[in-house]
């Protein structure tokens, strides 16, 4: 059987074709240049006590910070209905910034209550500390 004979005309190359539709240059051959970006999807609920020691810890800061945050601006204790709004955007941040959904369960309610009245106790006394230190001076 006779081999093939290449000619120099007949290179084929499969370099994309680049097309402008005026939001910048798109491959034709490259799907994902054409697909808008979009974060991963979430793809499962887990159990607060199953996070890592680093997922808890990071956790418990973005609950600090938000309990502090409504804390300035009502000066009560979040309870009732406002806790559950918390909470619902509490779990609603954490999923957009570490792709972790959280189930939304009684160990995860008793939790946030707690660390939310310790988190403004703590708060109140870094508050005494300052006000009283003001008076001595």
């Amino acid at each position: 059987m006779a081999k093939k004979k290449k000619h120099k005309n007949d290179v084929k190359t499969d370099l994309p074709i680049i097309m402008d539709y005026g939001i910048g240059s798109i491959s034709v051959y490259d799907p994902a240049d054409i697909m808008p970006y979009n974060e991963p999807p979430i793809s499962e609920q887990i159990r607060f006590k199953k996070l890592g020691k680093e997922m808890k810890s990071e956790f418990k800061w973005l609950v600090s910070s938000v309990v502090i945050e409504y804390w300035q601006e009502n000066r009560q204790i979040p309870f009732g209905e406002e806790m559950s709004k918390l909470r619902t955007r509490l779990l609603r941040m954490f999923a957009e910034e570490y792709s972790i959904l959280l189930k939304d369960d009684t160990e995860l309610k008793n939790y946030l209550l707690t660390l939310a009245i310790t988190t403004i106790n703590k708060h109140l006394k870094s508050e005494n500390k300052k006000r009283v230190s003001k008076l001595s001076f």
